[in-house]
């Protein structure tokens, strides 16, 4: 049965997210559609042992459209005015600071191994963990639990968080024929252009080409409106929680509580040091405290990015500076290459 469902992985994640995805459309809960498809996933494995594996397609058809979601609503100037030297180096102390308190605390707190110490440390997406891993196996389920249980615990605190910006609605708009084919036209483009992108290592390439084809698009062709109906994100965004839940969903009851207390104290301590960090950097370049933190909370691409969309919190802005964070993380298996394989012997 097992394998057998495994085949029927992507239908059955369609189906939960167009029904996540209409109960999000109904509801006033920040981000219940993600949840509720998180939990599906979850329970079929757990409770009708029906085994959802990810398939490839899922991420990039995520990516495109949040890129898309996001460029439609900005400008190549406005994309360019992000790109700020000064903010790019306060991440990047940001992110040192994340990665060295947090390894401290599992190597000499939790006693992790130094190797798995580093990949549950980096405040990453598990693809950029992969890459530091340099193995096609996926790394040890304390690892993946830690990330897993920091990207759950940031997605409800930014719900929290939006509770100090203005109340924003997402407006439920009808295209016109012409607005679908432009917008038909970006996704074809956008995915040409990502799947090149990828063989040049870029972070998140489908969402980096598709937000600077729809920006570009947004800048240039002033004819026709470019927009993404706010059901298609909404989908988008229920498929991003069955991608959660999938990864959650392998994850025994007793590995889960052993790992728990130490994907907690990594993320509080992430989530310190970006508020801090981001509060100092907000008063001294003039910029929202909330958008900077929410750009430098240790999560996922995909996720912050389909919060800050979903929650008027500059998504663009976000985008810029979590991509920023794992094109830094890519570039860790080159100058770090002799270390890595020094740590990978310890195991």
């Amino acid at each position: 049965m097992l394998e057998s469902s495994s085949r029927y992985s992507l239908p059955i994640m369609i189906a939960i997210a167009l029904g996540s995805a209409s109960v999000g459309l109904m509801s006033s809960i920040p981000l219940a559609e993600l949840f509720m498809s998180a939990a599906a996933v979850i329970t079929l494995r757990k409770r009708f042992s029906v085994r959802v594996a990810i398939p490839n397609s899922l991420l990039m058809f995520i990516q495109v459209i949040l890129g898309i979601s996001v460029g439609s609503t900005i400008s190549l100037g406005e994309l360019s005015q992000t790109l700020n030297p000064a903010v790019i180096l306060g991440l990047v102390l940001c992110l040192i600071l994340q990665t060295s308190c947090s390894f401290w605390w599992l190597h000499y707190r939790e006693k992790w191994n130094p190797f798995e110490s580093l990949l549950g440390a980096v405040p990453g997406a598990m693809a950029a963990i992969l890459v530091i891993s340099e193995s096609g196996n996926k790394p040890s389920p304390k690892v993946v639990y830690s990330h897993s249980v920091r990207l759950i615990i940031l997605i409800v605190l930014a719900g929290f968080i939006s509770n100090t910006t203005a109340d924003v609605t997402m407006e439920h708009t009808v295209l016109s024929w012409q607005q679908w084919a432009l917008l038909l036209s970006v996704i074809a483009v956008s995915m040409i252009c990502g799947k090149l992108s990828l063989r040049f290592g870029i972070p998140a390439p489908y969402m980096i080409a598709s937000l600077v084809i729809a920006a570009f698009c947004n800048s240039y062709i002033t004819m026709i409106d470019l927009s993404v109906p706010s059901f298609i994100v909404i989908f988008a965004t229920g498929l991003l929680g069955s991608l959660i839940g999938a990864r959650l969903a392998e994850t025994t009851l007793r590995e889960a509580m052993s790992y728990s207390k130490a994907g907690v104290f990594v993320t509080v301590i992430g989530l310190l040091v970006a508020v801090v960090t981001s509060y100092v950097a907000s008063h001294l370049l003039g910029l929202s405290w909330v958008v900077v933190l929410l750009a430098w909370v240790p999560g996922s691409v995909e996720a912050m990015t389909a919060v800050a969309l979903l929650l008027g919190l500059e998504p663009a802005f976000v985008m810029v500076n979590h991509a920023i964070r794992l094109l830094l993380l890519y570039t860790l298996p080159v100058v770090l290459k002799n270390r890595l394989e020094q740590l990978r012997e310890q195991q």
